[in-house]
């Protein structure tokens, strides 16, 4: 599930191709959740994967993320597919389930996370990383384990975007509770 704060537009060129990517609507604050699996996005099992048609697979492989137990999943809301890879991204998973802005993105703006996050699997860029941040990998190719150094830099993004969570507002609150009621320390502000 996401929030109603994207919606997808074109984002440039690759391959003489239109690129897709999400723009925000309207401000988003750094501390917003702005989208968790919920119990209508799905999985794929290896087997079933490996039955869909080949153009379903590479979209796949493109554009949804492979879980850490192995599953590809397949999302409710298509817009969950369309956020492209930055070095410095500006939504970052939280390991708790969900997406969190852990920079503000002004209304517009693209909406970005980090492939190097996304499971066990190596990320290859063709032609290597052209997110243009300061702090760009610049290769072709990522191994994981992310260095410590990558590491600590994704937790303290994210560590700090957490503590926010309860001075923002929470499009996602009531869903996300909803399914989650663990979470509810989140937006405690007597607990930050």
């Amino acid at each position: 599930m996401i929030a109603d704060l994207y919606v997808i537009r074109k984002s440039g060129k690759y391959k003489g191709k239109y690129t897709y990517g999400l723009f925000a609507t309207q401000f988003v604050p750094k501390g917003t959740i702005d989208g968790f699996f919920c119990k209508k996005c799905g999985y794929y099992s290896k087997e079933e994967f490996a039955k869909l048609p080949k153009k379903k697979r590479l979209f796949i492989i493109d554009h949804e993320v492979v879980q850490e137990n192995g599953l590809y999943s397949h999302f409710c809301d298509k817009r969950m597919q369309y956020d492209n890879h930055s070095c410095n991204a500006n939504v970052l998973s939280s390991g708790k389930g969900f997406g969190i802005v852990v920079r503000d993105i002004k209304k517009g703006e693209e909406v970005t996370s980090d492939y190097r996050m996304n499971g066990e699997d190596e990320v290859h860029f063709e032609g290597g990383c052209k997110c243009g941040s300061k702090d760009c990998m610049k290769d072709t190719t990522f191994r994981p384990p992310a260095s410590k150094k990558l590491q600590n830099f994704w937790n303290r993004r994210i560590n700090a975007a957490v503590k926010r969570i309860p001075y923002v507002k929470q499009p996602l609150k009531r869903k996300l509770l909803k399914e989650h009621p663990e979470l509810s320390y989140l937006f405690d502000k007597k607990a930050k």
